[in-house]
């Protein structure tokens, strides 16, 4: 009967060690799921802000989307980062600011039937409204040099993941 207590001694001694291994693995794991959530919760937010701020603009008549200054732009810019049109209050997303967000006309070339950028020129073909240029037929909104993301990790640098999101939303405003 000796024999039998020193042989349970061992085998609670091996299951202490096993999970003395399997906690820092498990806690790893646990860590990494809330981040890559976190991941896709900021991405999903960013995706949803720039797709209203793309349907205000589609909807919105007499935008001229050539022109860095039309204040409907402006107007949309801040209503994805804040949503609200005045620019007030906290980012919806923190760190997202208007400068990060482009707004580019697009059109469908009908021989081809491919979307391509508008140019805004004197072109009568132009997306340049105040130049006598047509509406576009798309608006596409995206953040340019994307969304720069820190997802910190413990005792591993991982920095900073770069989400790139767009929107393209038919212009149904004239």
């Amino acid at each position: 009967s000796g024999k039998g207590g020193a042989a349970l001694k061992g085998n609670r001694g091996q299951a202490v060690l096993e999970l003395a291994f399997q906690i820092p693995v498990i806690l790893m794991l646990m860590f990494a799921g809330v981040q890559i959530a976190r991941v896709i919760y900021v991405y999903h937010a960013l995706q949803k802000a720039l797709r209203g701020g793309a349907g205000l603009l589609a909807r919105t008549v007499n935008v001229n989307y050539c022109d860095a200054a039309d204040l409907s732009l402006a107007d949309a810019k801040n209503f994805m980062v804040y949503g609200n049109l005045q620019g007030s209050g906290d980012p919806v997303v923190g760190g997202l600011t208007t400068d990060m967000i482009q707004i580019s006309p697009e059109r469908r070339d009908p021989a081809t039937t491919t979307v391509n950028e508008c140019p805004c020129n004197e072109d009568a073909e132009s997306c340049d409204t105040s130049m006598g240029g047509h509406v576009p037929d798309f608006v596409v909104v995206r953040l340019g040099n994307g969304f720069p993301l820190q997802v910190p990790f413990p005792f591993v640098n991982i920095g900073a993941i770069n989400l790139q999101v767009a929107v393209r939303m038919p212009v149904t405003g004239s």
